[in-house]
């Protein structure tokens, strides 16, 4: 996961480099590199075992519900979550109904770390 963040950086600094010398900083290289570390700090904070993380899901137009659960395994760009709240209202994901003690498998950043 570390590698992944320092390769994309450095790709960015190696993209944003002319061979003729330095250029001025583009003001979307460091909205680009901002993001980045967004994700990067994202995932790091729920991408192990036994973290406690939150989703929240969309009910129809403005409300929004909470799921819970707790990371199980990490694998290559996904994390694997057992749920213990599936929240107020029956929910699916990618075909799964939420119910506590389900495992899905999803993106790290749709979720947070939650106490």
């Amino acid at each position: 996961m570390r590698f992944v963040a320092v390769t994309a950086t450095l790709i960015l600094a190696g993209c944003s480099a002319k061979s003729g010398g330095a250029r001025a900083p583009n003001e979307y290289e460091g909205v680009a590199v901002a993001r980045i570390l967004t994700e990067t700090a994202a995932r790091v904070a729920v991408s192990k075992p036994g973290a406690k993380v939150c989703r929240r899901v969309p009910i129809g137009i403005s409300e929004h519900d909470w799921i819970r659960g707790v990371v199980t395994d990490v694998l290559a760009d996904q994390i694997r979550v057992r749920i213990e709240d599936a929240g107020r209202f029956p929910h699916t994901l990618y075909g799964n109904a939420l119910v506590p003690g389900a495992l899905v498998s999803d993106t790290p950043l749709n979720w947070i770390p939650c106490v």
